[in-house]
């Protein structure tokens, strides 16, 4: 038994006799339990779910397993658990999904159910680009609810097809890096997140094109840090001319965050329309383009890398960090930072972190924290 909500995906389904697919929301099916459950759930973020859909599903699944997700869970962790309460108390769930659930904060309450339960789970992430165009490693995900031992494996299914076995979910000998709350001399901050970039932070030619004044309609920004040398260690006022105004780059931030807005910039946000409206930060404030505002950081440092560790750059033109930037907050004088900017980039995260997108790292903002307070001294 399958269940599809696109009518069209059914018709074109050769099925065996024995076997067939209905059409339905599977979060929202009650046929009769299965001994086995396989799926391949979409990968799907929670700012892009329908909100209303979300709470219910949310709501429903709480009902029944006592356990409630958090808001930011990725929509295939809904259907992870959907899986476990449409199975046998001795059933198997298999499920083909993203391996970042094996840390990432927005699961948490999803593995804190499997620990409870005792179900052997068992890991394993591709080698292989088995979605070349999917920015995450795949991986399956087998849980038994006949095991009562609680065992979590992990390994990895090479390009070959054999599997190595490792004991920690960062495939090294080194534990995957705690989650850290804030320090008061020195912290990280998640990226700003306006709403959609493509409202909220312009380009050169966009800034002029309407007018728009810096400091007065708008502030510098980073939204990647790709752009940027290896060996660049300062964003000072030339790096940011060359590698992201005069490159093109999306680099200014709108001040619709400022009670008072000048004629060009009512002028701009008025231009917008109604594109706003696809974007929940925006249709969750009283006045959509209003954002509450972040300070300008000491650091910035890349959330996703490839190597030993993320881009760091000592943030001397004071840039706002957006989106996959993350901010670094201190008050130590410029020596002192620039040490803190070179222990962070001499800092082995790799060896610590899950697999996000084959050779592609991504540390957590907390994950940052507790590495700052490590080398931060």
């Amino acid at each position: 038994m399958g269940v599809e909500q696109d009518s069209h995906k059914i018709t074109q389904v050769g099925l065996p006799q024995s076997a067939q697919v209905v059409q339905g929301d599977a979060m929202a099916w009650r046929g009769a339990m299965s001994s086995l459950c396989i799926g391949n759930p979409p990968f799907i973020k929670s700012a892009h779910l329908d909100p209303h859909w979300r709470t219910a599903v949310l709501d429903r699944l709480e009902h029944e397993s006592g356990t409630r997700l958090k808001d930011t869970a990725n929509v295939f962790v809904l259907f992870m658990l959907q899986a476990l309460l449409r199975t046998h108390d001795d059933g198997l769930v298999v499920q083909l999904v993203p391996y970042e659930w094996v840390t990432r904060p927005s699961a948490a309450e999803f593995r804190a159910y499997l620990h409870e339960k005792r179900w052997d789970v068992q890991v394993y992430r591709f080698d292989a680009d088995i979605f070349p165009r999917v920015l995450t490693t795949a991986s399956v995900v087998i849980i038994d609810k006949h095991g009562t031992k609680g065992r979590w494996s992990f390994g990895e299914i090479g390009r070959n097809g054999a599997v190595r076995i490792f004991a920690s979910p960062s495939g090294t000998t080194k534990s995957v890096l705690p989650y850290a709350d804030r320090d008061g001399n020195v912290h990280a901050l998640r990226g700003l997140s306006p709403g959609g970039q493509d409202i909220f932070v312009l380009t050169e030619q966009q800034r002029l094109h309407f007018g728009l004044k810096k400091q007065r309609d708008v502030a510098p920004c980073v939204t990647s840090l790709r752009r940027l040398a290896k060996d660049t260690d300062v964003l000072d006022a030339e790096t940011f001319r060359r590698d992201f105004v005069q490159a093109g780059a999306r680099c200014w931030l709108i001040r619709s965050d400022k009670a008072k807005w000048s004629p060009e910039l009512s002028a701009y946000l008025a231009s917008v329309g109604t594109r706003w409206q696809r974007y929940s930060t925006c249709t969750n404030r009283s006045q959509w383009a209003r954002y509450v505002s972040h300070p300008a950081p000491a650091l910035l440092v890349s959330s996703g890398f490839v190597g030993k560790a993320p881009k760091v750059v000592v943030n001397e033109i004071g840039a706002v960090a957006v989106g996959s930037v993350y901010a670094v907050l201190t008050q130590r004088s410029k020596p002192k930072l620039a040490k803190l900017a070179s222990r962070l980039r001499a800092y082995d995260f790799s060896r610590r972190l899950v697999h996000h997108s084959n050779n592609l790292r991504k540390i957590e903002v907390r994950q940052l924290n507790a590495v700052l307070q490590r080398v931060g001294d």
